[in-house]
């Protein structure tokens, strides 16, 4: 089988089943837009981890768009969001009590948290299978 072109060509080919998990996985990270200014008594205010979660999100993207183009769609393009993603989700992890005075950013944290905690588990078996020899296309 060739290598479709793009990335998304090829994540486009997986099951209907995973792909509605990716677009969960999108709505986990770029729903992060809609918190990254926040009303305070002063006036509005930068939200510092929404910022941080889109951006990760965005470069990440790119890395694993660069991982494509060097070695397909192998597991290895799980190591994007291990780079990218990690350090993020622990920050936004550690600070996730700070947010009880604004319930709707809040329960968007716990979504946020839940979802990339589940890929970032799974790339980090896929990259560790990688690493281990499971170097094959997985499409």
């Amino acid at each position: 089988m060739e290598l479709p072109a793009t990335l998304g060509e090829a994540i486009t080919l997986q099951p209907a089943w995973l792909l509605s998990y990716l677009y969960i996985l999108v709505a986990a990270n770029l729903g992060a837009i809609f918190f990254v200014v926040q009303r305070t008594p002063d006036g509005w205010r930068p939200r510092y981890e929404a910022i941080a979660i889109v951006v990760a999100f965005l470069l990440a993207g790119e890395f694993m768009n660069y991982l494509y183009s060097q070695y397909g769609y192998v597991r290895l393009l799980g190591l994007a969001h291990l780079v990218f993603w990690t350090p993020v989700y622990i920050w936004v992890f550690t600070r996730r009590k700070k947010f009880t005075n604004s319930p709707i950013f809040s329960k968007f944290v716990l979504f946020y948290l839940v979802m990339a905690g589940i890929s970032l588990t799974i790339d980090t078996i896929d990259v560790a299978r990688y690493l281990l020899g499971e170097t094959g296309s997985m499409l």
